[in-house]
């Protein structure tokens, strides 16, 4: 009889409808007095920007009426991104932290309910009153639409990728409101990132990483915007879109909706993946380590997915985009300063990208300790290879090693490519590649895995970036001083990529001062880095050895 009554109360995780966490937050943020009264203001917002644009274009610059009907939707999609992104992101990050510090969140895991139905409830309920100002203006849209005679399979593409970005950017809050502990944090944390998804991170797709620009709508707005103009813009915007690159995941022919919406979906999928841990268990870290290697890898394909196929046309130059937009300025191959540039950029995104996920995989020692006393618990000798208990050195230099291959692709394509006749990466290059990563993550990693957070904190500002502040003032001060510098800056692990670059490519070409001192600083740095990580490695197995000594009350036959 009891577990019939339990089977009752479940609810499955698509009936989202009868989720008791989303009907909690529709009843407590629909109310008339606060809801209704945001969802007037959204349709004060979006009349407003409909008629004034559509008063504009009939009256001041006498358009065609398809054309002026069309001029509301710009506007108007502006303003439901922000609706959608940046204050319904917001208050998933916040109202997450505020569930969190006054303790619902604890009572709703004794709710019989799974982890994922609970995140769906949190995920449309947090901003269930941001999504009813969205569907409140979206009747404005749709006059435009009908009106302007917009092809509805344009509209399709663009909305369905902004549903798809909104939800990427909830699925965001959601994980930094679980993550960050303070609530003003999570809240200006989740809005930065969204801001920077806009402005900072496209300005990557520069640098060769183009795959962040499909974490935004842009590709599929600058697809669409032919139809969403009046006649003599649209004609500009298309001239201008024969010049622009498009999407070529390893010269598929994906389109941009379709390539946008299968990037975002691998990133929400693993978000639902932490989310789905952390209610399981609140100690849990937010990815196991097989499904951490794994996403690992999924990026390193989608950064050379991306890449690769912007070389031989040229895209991937910066000084090529110049060329092609501005006229005046005449095409040129790309300098061989760029191609290292490139290479040194990719190597230093693999190393901070290593860094992060070492901090999601890494146990702490109370969460050691605690392994080991359940493997006790069950009679066991050796933790489980996947728990998170278990060391993650092994998986992060499977990592380093992915990273590496990657970066080595990437730079064997893009040296040897049609833009530098003659030139050879050996595979010794690879070597280099890996013998950095491995140097720089492994002693990252045992460091924090035997002293925890705050000592590495602590690591990162005296030997992370004090060093480059300090040989970046000594440049800027005489040319004569960056030698110096140089040795100085490679104190820090992040310049270890940049040097390797301009160390091991005979693309290379330094400035003679520093093309004396970047080959020598990249050898000792490297090897100092080798050996502090042998050090540390050593010292995180006895650490390991001696947990399992006191805990077991052994001490040969434990593996940590």
């Amino acid at each position: 009889m009891m577990s019939e009554e339990t089977r009752a109360v479940r609810h499955p995780w698509w009936k989202v409808g009868s989720n008791p966490i989303f009907r909690r937050y529709c009843r407590s943020r629909l109310r008339l007095r606060g809801g209704g009264v945001s969802v007037l203001l959204a349709v004060m917002m979006a009349g407003f920007l409909f008629a004034m644009s559509r008063s504009i274009n009939f009256h001041r610059f006498h358009l065609h009426p398809e054309d002026a009907e069309k001029g509301p939707l710009i506007p108007l999609l502006v303003l439901q991104g922000v609706i959608l992104f940046i204050l319904g992101t917001a208050q998933v990050a916040g109202g997450m932290t505020a569930e969190r510090d006054e303790g619902t969140i604890d009572y709703q895991r004794l709710i019989p309910m799974s982890p994922l139905a609970k995140v769906m409830g949190y995920l449309f309920g947090l901003p269930v009153k941001e999504w009813a100002m969205f569907l409140a203006t979206m009747p404005f849209t749709l006059w435009c639409v009908w009106f302007g005679k917009v092809d509805w399979g344009v509209m399709v593409k663009l909305y369905g990728v902004l549903l798809s970005s909104a939800l990427l950017y909830h699925f965001t809050g959601l994980v930094t409101g679980t993550v960050v502990k303070n609530r003003r944090w999570a809240f200006l944390a989740s809005i930065g990132l969204v801001v920077s998804l806009y402005t900072i991170i496209p300005q990557l797709a520069k640098l060769g990483l183009v795959t962040f620009r499909y974490m935004t709508i842009w590709p599929v707005l600058e697809e669409s915007l032919p139809s969403l103009l009046p006649q003599v813009p649209a004609s500009m915007v298309k001239a201008t879109q024969r010049l622009l690159p498009t999407v070529k995941f390893f010269n598929l022919d994906f389109s941009e909706a379709w390539f946008t919406v299968f990037s975002q979906f691998g990133l929400m999928l693993t978000f639902l993946r932490m989310l789905c841990r952390r209610w399981g268990r609140a100690e849990s870290h937010l990815l196991g380590k097989a499904w951490a290697t794994g996403f690992f890898v999924w990026i390193q394909v989608l950064l050379l997915g991306t890449a690769l196929p912007e070389i031989e046309p040229g895209n991937i130059f910066p000084s090529r985009g110049v060329s092609r937009l501005v006229p005046l300025v005449g095409e040129s191959a790309p300098e061989k300063a760029e191609a290292v540039a490139l290479v040194g950029v990719y190597g230093v995104f693999a190393l901070l990208l290593l860094y992060l996920f070492a901090m999601m995989i890494t146990p702490s020692s109370d969460r050691q300790r605690e392994g080991w006393r359940r493997a006790l618990k069950q009679g066991k000798t050796r933790l489980p290879m996947f728990g998170d208990p278990a060391t993650g050195f092994g998986w992060m230099a499977l990592m380093a090693a992915a990273g590496a291959f990657s970066w080595y692709v990437f730079t064997k394509s893009i040296v040897e490519s049609a833009w530098y006749p003659g030139q050879v990466v050996p595979p010794a290059v690879g070597g280099y590649f890996a013998v950095v990563l491995l140097a720089a993550v492994l002693g990252f990693q045992a460091l924090l895995e035997t002293r925890g957070g705050r000592t590495v904190f602590l690591v990162s500002i005296f030997s992370g970036a004090l060093p480059l502040m300090v040989g970046s003032v000594m440049g800027a001060i005489d040319d004569r001083l960056w030698p110096l510098a140089v040795w100085i800056m490679g104190v820090s692990p992040i310049t270890l990529p940049v040097y390797a670059a301009g160390s091991v490519l005979q693309i290379a070409e330094l400035p003679p001062l520093v093309a004396r001192a970047v080959p020598k600083a990249f050898q000792f740095w490297t090897f100092v880095a080798g050996l502090n990580a042998a050090w540390l490695a050593w010292r995180l197995w006895q650490s390991r050895r001696a947990m399992a000594a006191e805990v077991l009350g052994a001490s040969g036959d434990e593996e940590p």
